[in-house]
C-alpha cells in the first residue's frame, strides 16, 4: 500500500458538528457579499441624492438669508448628481430596467429571446468597456494636472470623476452577472425574465 492508499484509509469524513461550523463560516462570508450585491447601488445612489440636496439647500439659504455661499457647494453639487446617474446606469443594468423592447422579445422563440440577451451583455460590456479606458485617462489627466474644484484649494476633480471608470465596471459586472443568469435559465429551459427580474432582489 503506497503513502496515498495509506492517507486515504485513515481519512476520516467530517463530523456533522464540523460540517455545520464549516456552512456557517461560509454563510457569514457570503452575507457580506450579498448584500453588497443587493444594496451597493442603491445607497450610494441616496448618500449622493442627500448630499446634492443639503448643499443645495445651504446655498439657497445662506444666498438669500446671509448674502453669502459655500463656494464649492455648486460644483460639488453637479458632481453629485454625476455619481447618482452614472451608479444609476448599473443599477438599470442589474434591474433590466434599460430599453430592451420586451413586448416584441416576448413573441420570439425561446432561443431568440436568448440570442437577444446575449446581445444585450455584448453590447454593454464593449460599451462600457470602451467607456472605462477613456474615463481612465480623463481622471489621470485631472490628477497629473492638480484640478482642483472650482471654488476650492483642497478638494481635486479626479476624486469626483473616479466614479466614472467605477460605475462604467459596474456595468460590465452587472451585465456578466445577468448573462450568467440567462445562461443557467437557458440551459434548465425556464422562462426568461427580462425586466425588474426578482433575482436582482
Amino acid at each position: 500500500m503506497n503513502d496515498n492508499q495509506e492517507a486515504q484509509g485513515t481519512y476520516a469524513a467530517p463530523s456533522p458538528e464540523e460540517q455545520r461550523g464549516r456552512r456557517h463560516g461560509l454563510a457569514l462570508f457570503a452575507k457580506p457579499l450579498i448584500w453588497l450585491d443587493r444594496y451597493l447601488e442603491p445607497v450610494i445612489m441616496n448618500i449622493a441624492y442627500a448630499a446634492m440636496v443639503i448643499l443645495v439647500l445651504a446655498q439657497v439659504i445662506l444666498r438669500f438669508g446671509f448674502s453669502s455661499q459655500i463656494p464649492w457647494g455648486t460644483s460639488v453639487a453637479i458632481y453629485m448628481f454625476i455619481w447618482m446617474a452614472w451608479v444609476g446606469a448599473s443599477y438599470n443594468v442589474r434591474q433590466r430596467t434599460h430599453l430592451s423592447f420586451s413586448m416584441v422579445r416576448e413573441k420570439l422563440p425561446y432561443a431568440a429571446q436568448f440570442t437577444c440577451l446575449i446581445l444585450d451583455a455584448f453590447l454593454w460590456v464593449s460599451m462600457a468597456g470602451v467607456a472605462v479606458y477613456y474615463s481612465i485617462g480623463q481622471v489621470k489627466a485631472l490628477q497629473m494636472n492638480f484640478a482642483f474644484v472650482p471654488g476650492s484649494f483642497d478638494m481635486m476633480q479626479w476624486w469626483f470623476y473616479i466614479i466614472m471608470p467605477v460605475s462604467w465596471g459596474l456595468v460590465i459586472f452587472r451585465a456578466l452577472q445577468n448573462l450568467w443568469r440567462d445562461v443557467n435559465k437557458y440551459r434548465h429551459r425556464e422562462p426568461f425574465e427580462v425586466i425588474g427580474s426578482p433575482l436582482a432582489e
